[in-house]
């Protein structure tokens, strides 16, 4: 494969370092590239950046099609390609990434554990739409029935137990004043409206179709800036550049939130969702934490969703050694530089296999992704993931084991949930989360029925080995394992430094918004933002943001728009 590699780039020799993707480039409204017949994309990742990229492709396709037959506005004229030709390449034998689920005691009659990505909240509008126009149920996230809360701290109980009855309220209020509600009033300012005294941008504002693609009269370019081509571009928009560049742990301290529910409870949230601190998270993302109880699931494994947008996609899919990209190598396909989308891409995989293409979308954390990048002095930011180990149990115990936590206050009865923080002492516990999810009534396991069983999922920074397991739930109580080690989310301190999505010309990358904020939401997101940017750089503006459009104000688009193009769509 290597050799076929040095052959073209020999031929079509090193490019001129001085050349830059950052240029800025003219955004014609109706196509450039005149009427060739196909364009061919390239997708390497079938998680949910790279399956959704195939789907809004798809949907790209079909409004070709409409163009094709009764033209576009004032590009009537105008020829348009005939077909987007895509492959999507994955190097596993699956479809969904890092949205994972097991079954059970190994049977597939019991209802699927998330292993992985495991939930989307409320708000999340494109996870919500996307899984309403896959047929697809979205419940609440999975727990006991009457579940209860308890927060260690590896030597002690913070709270023992918590219900949310009056007398826990007035405990917590007595432990953390008005903490919890300045709290959630930052949480609200930062995810809802960010700022009730301006008409300032939100997350919100980014299903709003007038918000992405309203622009001045004879402009090609949205006042929004959507699409995007950088995540500054997007922070900014928003208002969130402050808050992205500092800690969690600041900001909330600055805001009067007592650095006793800080260190304790949002510290709790943090390693639970990102594995990560408060004081060394930046702010956004501890927001997005706390957005975590109010959230959902796909029943039947959120893998379902992904691999639902890639079969309506239509895309054309390799896997294993055939899907396991090696090298990208960029090309010259005309002598006129200055020519739109003059650039093509040789991908090649690890069984010798080899295709053009005009575009490329990286759609995989790029720092295990084991590709080598040629004939360009552009590189792709690496940067450093968080490593979570997700253990899920079948136990005969309905608790915990409370001699595991001898020394803590005496417990009437073990929580369903424990979150954890840092004891004083610095102590780390030896998991970041414990949660009961369901019974078991009436399973079989290995010729033997017993009458109830309890699935219990864990996240922890190490692996947790069998006297570990045996001590939290009690000897010989533990009858079915498995563990998951993932490379589950960036690292994402407070900083003002952030990628572009256009690496080179015409080689686009998906994840850079991840270094922000790493949800399947923002996968989604991300992923649409990058479709446009090459939709709009091959196929003009009108395609894209709409021509004389009329908006309801402040409308979120249902299911049958929300992955379309042009003036109704987000």
């Amino acid at each position: 494969m290597y050799a076929t590699f040095l052959v073209w780039f020999s031929f079509f020799g090193v490019e001129d370092s001085a050349a830059s993707v950052t240029a800025p480039s003219f955004i014609s409204e109706c196509p450039t590239s005149g009427a060739r017949p196909e364009f061919r994309v390239a997708i390497i990742g079938a998680g949910p950046s790279g399956t959704s990229a195939a789907y809004y492709l798809a949907k790209a396709q079909e409004k070709l099609e409409e163009a094709r037959k009764y033209g576009l506005g004032t590009c009537k004229n105008t020829s348009f390609p005939e077909r987007l030709y895509v492959t999507v390449y994955e190097r596993s034998d699956r479809v969904g990434g890092r949205a994972w689920s097991v079954h059970p005691l190994d049977d597939p009659s019991i209802a699927p554990v998330e292993s992985g990505a495991s939930i989307f909240a409320k708000m999340n509008t494109q996870m919500r739409q996307a899984t309403q126009a896959m047929d697809l149920k979205a419940v609440p996230r999975e727990s006991m029935p009457r579940s209860d809360y308890g927060l260690w701290n590896g030597r002690d109980f913070v709270i023992d137990k918590f219900d949310g009855t009056k007398w826990d309220q007035l405990k917590m209020y007595w432990r953390y004043g008005n903490s919890p509600q300045t709290f959630l009033n930052l949480y609200v300012l930062v995810r809802l409206t960010f700022s009730a005294t301006k008409a300032a941008s939100s997350f919100t504002q980014l299903y709003n179709p007038s918000f992405l693609h309203k622009r001045t009269r004879h402009s090609t370019e949205s006042e929004s800036g959507y699409p995007w081509s950088n995540v500054s571009d997007i922070i900014h928009r928003l208002g969130l550049q402050h808050t992205t560049s500092q800690s969690a742990r600041d900001l909330l301290l600055h805001n009067k939130v007592s650095d006793t529910f800080v260190d304790e409870m949002v510290n709790a949230l943090t390693r639970a969702i990102y594995a990560q601190s408060v004081s060394t998270i930046h702010a956004v993302a501890a927001m997005v934490a706390a957005g975590a109880p109010d959230a959902f699931s796909i029943r039947g494994g959120n893998e379902q969703l992904f691999q639902r947008l890639l079969e309506k996609s239509g895309a054309y899919v390799r896997f294993g050694v055939q899907g396991e990209v090696t090298g990208l190598m960029k090309m010259s396909a005309s002598i006129d530089p200055a020519k739109p989308g003059h650039t093509e891409w040789w991908v090649g995989t690890k069984d010798g296999h080899g295709e053009v293409y005009n575009a490329v979308i990286l759609a995989t954390p790029w720092h295990d992704a084991g590709i080598t990048l040629l004939n360009t002095h552009h590189t792709v930011p690496s940067y450093k993931f968080q490593h979570l180990h997700v253990t899920i149990v079948v136990t005969s115990s309905s608790k915990l084991n409370v001699k595991y936590f001898a020394g803590a206050m005496p417990l009437t009865s073990m929580p369903h949930t424990i979150l954890t923080t840092t004891a004083p002492d610095g102590t780390e516990p030896e998991f970041l989360s414990m949660s009961y999810l369901r019974q078991l009534n009436h399973a079989t396991y290995k010729g033997k029925t017993w009458n109830k069983l309890f699935v219990v999922k864990i996240l922890s920074q190490k692996e947790l080995e069998d006297d570990t397991l045996a001590r939290l739930f009690g000897p010989s109580s533990v009858l079915w394992t498995t563990q998951k080690t993932w490379s589950a989310y960036p690292e994402l301190p407070p900083t003002d430094k952030f990628g572009r999505f256009e690496i080179d010309d015409n080689l686009w990358n998906i994840n850079a918004l991840e270094r922000w904020i790493s949800t399947m939401e923002t996968s989604l997101l991300a992923s649409k933002n990058v479709v446009a940017l090459l939709l709009q750089k091959w196929l003009g503006a009108a395609f894209i943001l709409g021509q004389a459009c009329k908006w309801e104000p402040n409308v979120v688009r249902e299911a049958t728009a929300w992955a379309g193009w042009g003036c109704q769509n987000t």
